[in-house]
């Protein structure tokens, strides 16, 4: 409730983005109703809650969650977060603010 739902093109991967502005993104390719764009829905509120009380945020260069700020960088075109030490591509499972919206 209260929170836009946009259905549109996403990257190819990305299935759903909770964004700074309040607004979630669910990619068009999902079916409607169906088991999972209530999932995707779900994680996706859950970034958004996350985003709204400061536990997460997103900006070009950094992503922080719970106070700590992850480097963000463009590298050969992808996407890439830095976590204990290592760069990630962005929408990869296994960082910590993904871990906690999984349902």
């Amino acid at each position: 409730p209260g929170t836009p739902v946009i259905r549109k093109d996403l990257e190819p991967g990305v299935l759903g983005e909770a964004n700074m502005d309040g607004t979630i993104y669910i990619s068009n390719k999902i079916q409607p109703g169906s088991p999972l764009e209530r999932e995707v829905l779900g994680e996706e509120m859950i970034h958004s809650t996350d985003i709204r009380i400061g536990k997460l945020a997103y900006g070009d260069n950094f992503i922080r969650h719970n106070g700590t700020v992850y480097p963000r960088e463009t590298i050969n075109g992808k996407d890439m977060i830095q976590v204990d030490g290592k760069w990630k591509e962005a929408g990869d499972r296994g960082f910590p603010w993904e871990k906690e919206a999984k349902l």
